[in-house]
């Protein structure tokens, strides 16, 4: 079977499902690619990561990144790509939207624990917010 490209609605639901992907950055003609856990909520992608590191100095030289997910069913496959900028934050808001929606999707990281205000300002993390604008998908069989 030739593979087939995915509607929108089937990305996003690739998106919804699936727990860990790949983040692609480039800096200088130079790519990095990292395996990333992640949850899609709100039409975008969150992240998180300790501060300082490789991807943050590239993601800072070229915020335009792109995320692939994939999934292997027996046969089948799919592959689910998104591009666009991202946002480095580490403030509140952003620390509290990235764990609400890790939670609301049963994730649950750092043990699935409720975080007060007081320990998300100590928390040293940067979310990654990515604001899709182009997605694509495919599905095949081997």
């Amino acid at each position: 079977m030739k593979p087939r490209e995915l509607s929108k609605e089937e990305c996003s639901n690739i998106l919804s499902a699936a727990r860990y992907g790949r983040l692609a950055l480039a800096k200088e003609d130079r790519p990095y690619v990292v395996p990333m856990s992640y949850v899609y909520a709100d039409g975008r992608i969150y992240l998180h990561s300790r501060g300082g590191g490789m991807k943050m100095e590239y993601a800072a030289a070229n915020p335009r990144i792109c995320f692939q997910i994939d999934q292997l069913d027996k046969e089948r496959w799919s592959s689910v790509i998104a591009f666009g900028p991202v946002k480095l934050r580490d403030d509140i808001e952003a620390k509290q939207r990235m764990f609400d929606a890790f939670t609301a999707r049963g994730l649950g990281g750092h043990g699935g624990k409720k975080f007060s205000r007081e320990e998300l300002e100590r928390m040293s993390m940067t979310v990654w917010e990515i604001e899709i604008e182009e997605l694509t998908g495919r599905e095949g069989v081997w």
